[in-house]
């Protein structure tokens, strides 16, 4: 009992200790301090104008500050700053005429929205600044100039601090990016260890795997993003970018290591029960696994090396037991263990490399560093001078959600006209903008974020006042709430919601008091404006059951293109390093947002009218394909082919040619899925062979060619 307390009391500890070293809470630290010192400082002076205007202003642009290189940081800055400025101006200008002010938030709220085009950056600042316009509204300075130039100068003020804190520091972004993609592909291969588990149903393994490899997908992307953008970091002769470039490709080649771990699991289990083999492979894959968390540990901390560890040692050991079993097995199992040991060894190779106990040259020995163009390997842009022109239509989802965005603000805008007397109406836009979403799924998720949040930090704040009366006390328990919203805001909104609930009704309440009525209104507009929003989502709607036959097609012809590369690799063609890694990413890529897609399905009014097992079955089977393909990029230059091999993979192409040609005509409220997976796995002999993963491949292209009819 006590080693069992002891352990979850070591779980937790790592967790915070990750959590204050981590780039979310460093971040928190230095936004609140930002936020909190020229408003203490201008109002013990006596100017509360201008303390309001400064908070406001740094408050609001501090949340634009996303992960990113000094570029980005800087061309953030100037835009922010600027549309900032600009936005408080026109509001505040307005305020004398409700009916320009209605006008101000109409187009405000469309333009902000529609800077959506250009990524995630413009439609984050996009938000902001809508949000900036809300609380003009609620401020409703008397003088537009003055507001304007202390918006100016507590947006300036936080990017000066943010901008040197990255010339001091100017990788902590993509060394918390690359602790990320670890500890998540940690915890894929962990969930890979319950495919050798019996007891754990295939499909329920393979949904977890798929939902971790949305999360690996997103955090490679991020890597890309901030390294390859780094024209510093990319110069050749800068020695630190070119390191923490070798370490990336090491990890994003670590996760397709781990990918290929890909078996004909249901023989597996069969073939390997009677023996403790199974338990075997299942502890060296949570040793591994662990020794990963371990690692990536490092990059928030990187002045700590990674020491050598105990868990390697004990790695050898089971390894050695299992080397043990595979001479005694028979000669169906043998070679399952040792391709199983093989795939292992290559993943603690791979650890090695990345912790610099192993040159890179281990695992790729004649890759030359100008063979790549990593450029091609950067998101695509956006900022292109068509692409306004573009999506100026309804067929643009960003064109008809920032439409129903500016009338449901419109709307709240008018509505706000009813309750003349109350000072906090405002609130009730500032929830549209904050919980209203374009897809309809991610709307109704953040509503009961946001609801549940409000509850809590309202009820929360009430206990306080009712507890605590020392103004003291409660000032410094709204700076820890403040730095509880930064901390939590990117990775658990609603522990955030709760947060600035708790603080704006503390503040609120110290500075005009009536903490009932604030309360009161807090939850009133919360709740009004989530209804509105909710309802607001039939308005213009972005249904993503729409884009799904489009996105089965995009994965279909991504793992195309990826057996392409890979088969022409495999007969000795010259494919190029670059092609066949864009290939990777491109099904990697692909597989994230169709199974993201399909997550959100589940919450659409009409997601209960489709096949949703069925279209399940064709992510499993695209995602094993996917995987089989890994696989055989990895291990299976190094065997022999044959014609017969060449026809294997032409039916294979066959198959999901026609899978691709059928998927836009597929009929997604009824599947065919009669036929299970084991009873076209047949032929199990030689498993982990070329010609076994071929014939798996094979096998599984021909269940999804029969599933598309």
């Amino acid at each position: 009992m006590f080693s069992k307390n002891l352990v979850n009391w070591d779980n937790v500890k790592t967790r915070l200790t990750r959590l204050i070293y981590g780039e979310y809470f460093t971040d928190a630290l230095r936004n609140t301090a930002t936020v909190v010192l020229p408003v203490v400082l201008l109002f013990f002076n006596h100017q509360a104008h201008a303390a309001i205007g400064v908070g406001v202003g740094a408050l609001l642009i501090s949340l634009t500050d996303v992960p990113g290189n000094k570029a980005n940081k800087f061309k953030s800055a100037v835009a922010c700053i600027i549309t900032f400025s600009l936005t408080a101006s026109i509001i505040s200008c307005s305020l004398h005429n409700p009916w320009f002010t209605a006008s101000g938030i109409f187009l405000l709220s469309f333009l902000f929205s529609m800077l959506a085009i250009f990524g995630y950056r413009f439609a984050l600042m996009g938000t902001m600044a809508l949000i900036l316009a809300i609380f003009t509204l609620g401020l409703h300075p008397e003088d537009p100039l003055l507001f304007s130039w202390y918006i100016f100068i507590g947006g300036s003020w936080f990017y000066l601090i943010s901008l040197l804190q990255i010339l001091i520091w100017p990788y902590r972004s993509l060394h918390q990016a690359i602790f990320e993609c670890i500890t998540s592909t940690a915890a894929f291969l962990k969930s890979k260890a319950n495919c050798y588990n019996a007891d754990v149903p295939l499909e329920e393994c393979y949904q977890e795997n798929i939902a971790l490899h949305i999360k690996v997908s997103e955090k490679q992307e991020l890597i890309r993003e901030l390294l390859l953008s780094d024209k510093t970091a990319m110069n050749p002769t800068n020695e630190r970018g070119q390191q923490l470039l070798r370490t990336a490709i090491s990890v994003i080649d670590l996760y397709e290591q781990v990918t290929a771990i890909h078996y004909d699991y249901a023989f597996v289990r069969t073939a390997l029960s009677k023996t403790a083999a199974l338990n075997l492979i299942i502890e060296l894959i949570e040793i591994l696994a662990e020794e990963m968390n371990v690692l990536s540990g490092t990059f928030l901390r990187p002045a700590r090396k990674a020491q050598q560890s105990l868990r390697l040692i004990k790695f050898e050991e089971v390894k050695t037991s299992l080397k043990n079993y595979a001479i005694t097995e028979n000669e169906t199992n043998a070679p399952i263990l040792l391709k199983v040991l093989k795939n292992l060894e290559d993943i603690a190779l791979h650890i090695q490399v990345i912790r610099k106990d192993q040159p890179i040259s281990a695992i790729h020995p004649d890759l030359k560093w100008n063979d790549i163009s990593y450029e091609d390997f950067l998101p695509p842009q956006l900022l292109k001078p068509g692409s306004l022109k573009r999506h100026f239509s309804f067929s643009s989802p960003i064109f008809r959600f920032s439409l129903r965005l500016a009338f449901l603000c419109l709307g709240a805008y008018l509505i706000t006209f009813l309750f003349p007397y109350g000072k906090y109406n405002y609130w009730m836009l500032l929830t549209i903008v904050i919980v209203a979403k374009p897809r309809f799924g991610l709307t109704w998720k953040r509503n009961i974020e946001r609801l549940l949040g409000t509850f809590i930090g309202a009820t929360l704040g009430l206990v306080l006042l009712l507890v605590i009366r020392q103004e003291s006390v409660l000032l410094s328990l709204s700076t820890f709430f403040l730095l509880g919203f930064f901390t939590f805001n990117r990775i658990k909104y609603v522990v955030s919601v709760i947060c600035i609930t708790a603080m704006v009704i503390l503040c609120l309440s110290i500075y005009s008091g009536h903490a009932d009525y604030i309360i009161t209104e807090r939850i009133g507009y919360t709740v009004a404006g989530c209804v509105m929003a909710f309802l607001a989502a039939f308005l213009f709607p972005i249904w993503e059951l729409k884009g799904l036959k489009s996105l089965m097609s995009n994965i279909l012809d991504a793992n195309i293109n990826y057996l392409n590369k890979v088969i022409a690799e495999l007969w000795g063609e010259q494919v190029g390093i670059t092609a066949s890694k864009l290939a990777r990413k491109s099904g990697y890529i692909q597989l994230a947002k169709f199974s993201e897609t399909l997550h959100y399905i589940h919450l659409e009014p009409k997601g209960k009218s489709v096949d949703i097992q069925g279209i399940h079955k064709i992510q499993i089977l695209n995602y094993r394909i996917n995987a089989i393909i890994a696989s055989l990029s990895l291990s299976a230059k190094q065997q022999d082919q044959s014609d017969s091999d060449r026809l294997i993979v032409e039916q294979v192409v066959n198959n999901l040619h026609y899978c691709l040609k059928k998927s836009l005509l597929l009929d997604l409220k009824r599947i065919n899925t009669d036929l299970h997976y084991s009873e076209n796995e047949d032929n199990n002999s030689n498993e982990g062979t070329l010609q076994h993963q071929l014939r798996l491949l094979l096998s599984l292209s021909s269940v999804l060619k029969i599933h598309f009819g």
